[in-house]
């Protein structure tokens, strides 16, 4: 808990300075929700804002999705002229974020020199479904961190529960191995030994990815249908992941239609495996898709599949250098070829 308002009390300062000093005129953070377990993106043009800026368990979010939308070019020629300098903005980052800006860099979504990247070592952050599951029949009135790091809840009675923190860490972060920020102008606080070593279980994203793979091919296919059935098609996922930036979502094509707006089960498998195959060497893994979902649904269940593919085949892992060659933009005839010949 120390070292989480230490950094906190680091990151209002380093807001401050910046936007005092002219150095950013946007600076992106967290601030305290009004909910237990949560807390919301916070976007600050001015100096005497930064005390709102928190970091704590609870700052999920992967605030890199907003930088596409905030360098968004007019689409007329005439606008373009006419539209002010994009700013220079100040953004919070994870190690899963950092990532995935250096994706979007590599795809040339956002500026280099309009950015201050502020990078903090991450322990792993509370999935609040976790939590909420933890306390069984009990209520959240609010929560936050003890003094060794766990997460100290008061619930509708006014009793106090202490959760451990890595029983409620999200999966993401229990698979993450680089949890340290690679890309970053300003860095704060130093690696514990989450940052150090990493909070991954060793072999948990590649166990659970062959734990399906071990089923036949039909079993796998009625296991994804089972678990994307509950999908409402409310593209929160889509709207959440920071490399989903397509100006026109083929989903919302009409002329042609490519797939249908509703939860018709062709429809809903269509949406997740063009959604997979369309991040396939480029998702960071962070996870802002599965937090996403308001029905609970294992998002990543694909994504880890590809990654692990991506990985395995050409030995890249996206984001993690902004001068490495994208695994899709690169060619050579040494390539492994299997996937278009028969089995």
């Amino acid at each position: 808990m120390a070292e989480s308002r230490q950094l906190e009390a680091q990151l209002r300062e380093t807001a401050e300075k910046l936007l005092r000093e002219k150095n950013v005129s946007l600076f992106v953070g967290y601030e305290k929700a009004s909910l237990p377990f949560r807390t919301t993106p916070l976007l600050l043009t001015k100096t005497e804002e930064a005390p709102r800026l928190v970091w704590n368990p609870f700052c999920n979010a992967n605030l890199s999705v907003y930088l596409p939308r905030l360098f968004l070019a007019p689409a007329d020629a005439r606008a373009a002229k006419a539209a002010p300098a994009p700013p220079r903005v100040g953004v919070v980052l994870k190690g899963c974020d950092s990532r995935a800006v250096a994706v979007l860099l590599q795809e040339k979504q956002v500026r280099r020199e309009n950015l201050v990247l502020v990078g903090i070592h991450c322990p792993g952050i509370v999935d609040r479904r976790k939590a909420e599951k933890a306390l069984g029949e009990h209520q959240a009135l609010g929560a936050g961190e003890d003094g060794g790091g766990n997460i100290r809840v008061v619930v509708e009675d006014g009793t106090e529960s202490t959760l451990r923190r890595e029983d409620v860490l999200a999966d993401a972060c229990l698979e993450c191995r680089s949890p340290a920020p690679a890309l970053h102008d300003i860095l704060l606080g130093a690696p514990g030994e989450a940052a150090r070593t990493g909070t991954a279980r060793p072999g948990t994203a590649r166990t659970r990815t062959a734990e399906f793979e071990s089923r036949p091919l039909e079993a796998r296919w009625a296991g994804f249908q089972e678990v994307i059935a509950r999908c409402i098609r409310c593209n929160a996922c889509r709207q959440a992941c920071p490399l989903c930036y397509c100006k026109t979502c083929i989903f919302e094509q009409n002329r042609p239609r490519w797939i249908g707006p509703g939860t018709d089960p062709s429809d809903l498998a269509l949406y997740h495996l063009i959604r997979a195959f369309h991040l396939a060497g480029r998702c960071t893994e962070c996870g802002a898709c599965e937090r996403a979902c308001p029905m609970g649904i294992d998002v990543r269940l694909l994504a880890r599949k590809l990654s692990a593919e991506v990985e395995d085949l050409y030995g890249y892992r996206p984001g993690e250098s902004v001068e490495a060659t994208p695994v899709l933009s690169s060619f050579a005839l040494d390539d492994p070829q299997d996937f278009v010949t028969e089995p």
